[in-house]
């Protein structure tokens, strides 16, 4: 019998198993999108920095230098991060993404028995929500991916109420648990719907005083993500998202707009899911922007479960998160509604309106386990009759995926007019393949539900294996050797990189798949990208937000420059090398792999003593100044102020090993003057001259400058620990409240046991 009950839930694990573990252990990897250009190249700089012994606060390569622990994007406080030091970095990320899908269906799984559903409709449940559209998006996120998993574990935790007389402390410090690691995990918004979702499921569930039970969740919460939150809050200020109103249209950026509709039912019918116009997404021309969520498919399972789920009102709550999920989601997609969305407080900073969809995953595994429940009840009455329409409707789309061209090109163009002509283009054998797919993916756990009945292990079977075909092109595995082997361009770079790239090629009109983009990217080392392989950017913009806000303003103001006036404002940020398509003027370089690689002459050191100043009143001064040819690398530095050029006396340095977050320096000033560190300036660093501690000031726009008397000086700059302690200070503590709880709470158990016994023993007259 025990075996028996475990059958569904070993079901879902061996589906898991079945889909991944071959690639993994052919050594295949997951690099589409963010994962291979900037997600894989932050976890290589946080790999070193921890192998080296170093706390990793500061990420010296990328955006000219710029925070790694206070990001959660780098997921640098994450524990699920240590798989990076246990393989290759390629290797790790596919681990990575893997095995957070399996903890995702595993919360399914637990949150639909944690709301009263039977294994096997807690199976069929998990298996509808994690092989739907929005978890296979997340295969190309670390961060986002691994936010979602805990904030389902954390709704699974919040959604059984404290039984009654019994404290809900206890229930209320998980919750905040499972909410602080989502937030560790890396996609602050993510956690945030999360934490809505268990707020609102604890109003409507918990009793007495529910509202204890947010403020002790939201609490715990915090307290497990202090190490990132605290450091993040402090530098907010300085970053793109901190300093600069959100790009118009970002909110709307990616919405569950009309236009996206059609892939609620056909994930591939618009073109291959990563694609763009060159890579098989013929729908391109509608779709402005990219797509956050390349796919958003719900899968048939639910649609034939929702009906029946709506017979039950105390899921009232789950629906109300599904409905606001899928309401946030749509409305934002309309221009003047986003443009007002914009203006509210808590959206004002967020992008890419799909991602309210998270909430109708994470009400999905209630919902579903309901309606299953509820239609297996009803068989006889109306679920078979139910199952068997839907069947046959699925049934009569099939004509049109077997002959694309007599109904399905036709009515796509009247769809989809922008692009029509891109819709020409497509094969009719491209066209049938997709919408035969599509049409699979649609009937095949329909008819299973038909032909075997409420056969939770069947449906379960079939409901995953068709989301799984239908995001085969989300899962593109390839080699990871391939992939962690340096591109041909590297080894034309100098031995310590610093690269500016000033331009470059114009994508191919026609490439062969979405991977095939992917690996030109990598071949050309796009931002950030080449820091897998120890490069170092300058003039980079994004991608996350959380950047330093002067690297950005500053590439943004010389974006209109020539392909040589970049090259010299790279090369007095430090630059000793920049990367474009032909040949600068006057120039050492060659050409590799179809780009062009230049060595710079002089470059900036990456600290020097400067020997002139030349103050400069704006940031796009600062970087006419710079792009200059009279700008003398390494010897000028940009100040802010007026007037003319100032003289100082100069001088040499010497670097002393140490971590980048920690540097020091014995320099020996032949005058008053400036040392020049290449790294970001912003307020978190401290410096101090022989002990005495002087302010940091921007030079050469967005690098930092210490001034500095005449004469030898041992010279310190560190990030200012102040938030990072205090962020420490936060998990601990939650472990001392979490112990308290316990005790208190056994001590009460204790107590009313022993009370109940007293009251309830009857007296015994004494022995005569």
């Amino acid at each position: 019998m025990p075996r028996r009950k475990a059958l569904p839930l070993t079901v879902l694990v061996a589906l898991w198993a079945a889909l991944y573990l071959p690639p993994l252990f052919a050594g295949r990897t997951l690099p589409a999108r963010d994962v291979g250009a900037t997600q894989i190249p932050w976890r290589t700089v946080w790999r070193a920095q921890v192998a080296s012994g170093w706390a990793p606060l500061w990420d010296p390569d990328s955006n000219g230098g710029r925070p790694l622990l206070a990001n959660p994007n780098t997921m640098a406080a994450y524990p699920g991060t240590l798989l990076f030091l246990l393989m290759s970095p390629e290797a790790a990320a596919a681990w990575h993404l893997a095995l957070h899908h399996l903890l995702l269906l595993l919360g399914c799984y637990r949150l639909a028995r944690r709301t009263g559903a039977d294994r096997g409709a807690a199976a069929v449940a998990a298996a509808a929500a994690g092989a739907g559209g929005v978890a296979w998006s997340s295969l190309t996120f670390l961060n986002l991916q691994a936010s979602l998993v805990w904030a389902v574990w954390a709704l699974g935790t919040a959604a059984r109420a404290p039984a009654p007389g019994r404290p809900a402390r206890a229930r209320a410090l998980s919750t905040g648990a499972f909410l602080g690691l989502a937030f560790l995990a890396g996609e602050p918004v993510t956690a945030a719907l999360g934490a809505v979702a268990c707020t609102v499921v604890t109003l409507a569930r918990w009793r007495p005083r529910p509202w204890v039970g947010v403020a002790v969740t939201a609490g715990a919460a915090a307290l497990l993500a202090a190490p990132v939150l605290a450091p993040l809050l402090a530098i907010f200020p300085e970053t793109v998202r901190g300093g600069l109103l959100p790009a118009p249209g970002a909110l709307a950026a990616d919405a569950l707009a009309p236009r996206r509709f059609l892939e609620l039912l056909f994930p591939n019918l618009l073109g291959a899911p990563l694609g763009d116009l060159a890579t098989g997404f013929w729908a391109a021309p509608s779709f402005p922007w990219q797509r956050y969520f390349p796919l958003v498919f719900l899968g048939a399972v639910p649609l034939l479960c929702l009906p029946f789920a709506a017979r039950r009102p105390q899921l009232a709550p789950w629906w109300g998160l599904a409905a606001a999920g899928a309401a946030g989601a749509t409305v934002l997609g309309f221009p003047t509604l986003a443009a007002w969305g914009q203006g509210v407080p808590g959206l004002a900073g967020m992008r890419y309106a799909v991602k309210f969809l998270l909430l109708v995953v994470l009400a999905l595994p209630p919902l579903v386990a309901a309606g299953w429940e509820e239609m297996a009840r009803r068989w006889r009455p109306s679920g078979r009759r139910a199952a068997r329409a839907a069947a046959f409707g699925a049934l009569l789309l099939a004509p049109a995926a077997l002959a694309p061209d007599t109904v399905l090109r036709p009515a796509l163009a009247a769809a989809y007019p922008a692009s029509r002509r891109a819709l020409a283009q497509v094969p009719a054998a491209t066209l049938r393949r997709a919408a035969l797919t599509d049409w699979a993916a649609l009937a095949v756990p329909l008819a299973t539900v038909a032909v075997a009945g409420p056969a939770a292990l069947a449906v379960t079977a079939a409901s995953f294996a068709s989301g799984a075909a239908a995001a085969a092109g989300v899962l593109l595995f390839a080699g990871d050797a391939a992939w962690a082997a340096p591109p041909p361009i590297r080894a034309a770079l100098p031995s310590r990189p610093v690269v500016a790239i000033v331009r470059l090629p114009e994508p191919p009109l026609d490439e062969p798949s979405p991977l095939a983009r992917f690996r030109r990217q990598h071949r050309e080392l796009v931002p950030e990208g080449g820091t897998r392989w120890g490069v170092a950017y300058v003039l980079t913009r994004g991608p996350d937000g959380l950047e330093p806000v002067r690297q950005e303003l500053l590439a943004a103001a010389t974006a209109h420059m020539g392909p040589s006036d970049r090259a010299r404002l790279a090369a007095a940020l430090g630059a000793n090398a920049v990367i474009g398509t032909v040949p600068l003027p006057g120039w050492q370089g060659a050409s590799v792999d179809g780009l062009w690689v230049g060595t710079v002459a002089h470059p900036s050191p990456r600290a020097y003593l400067a020997r002139r100043l030349l103050p400069a009143d704006s940031m796009v001064t600062a970087g006419a100044i710079m792009a200059a040819a009279s700008f003398r690398p390494g010897e000028d530095a940009v100040v802010a102020g007026g007037g003319g050029a100032i003289a100082t006396g100069g001088g040499s340095l010497r670097e002393l090993p140490g971590p980048p977050h920690d540097r020091r320096f014995d320099v020996e000033a032949d005058g008053g003057g400036l040392l020049v560190v290449q790294q970001s300036v912003m307020g978190g660093w401290r410096a101090r001259v022989d002990g005495r501690p002087v302010a940091v000031e921007p030079a050469n726009a967005v690098c930092i400058g210490i001034p500095v008397p005449g004469g030898r000086h041992r010279v310190e700059l560190a990030l200012g620990r102040g938030p990072y302690r205090a962020g420490l200070a936060g998990p601990p503590l939650l472990l001392l409240l979490a112990a308290l709880s316990r005790a208190a709470g056994s001590s009460r158990g204790r107590a009313a046991s022993s009370d109940g016994e007293a009251r309830t023993s009857p007296a015994t007259p004494p022995a005569p």
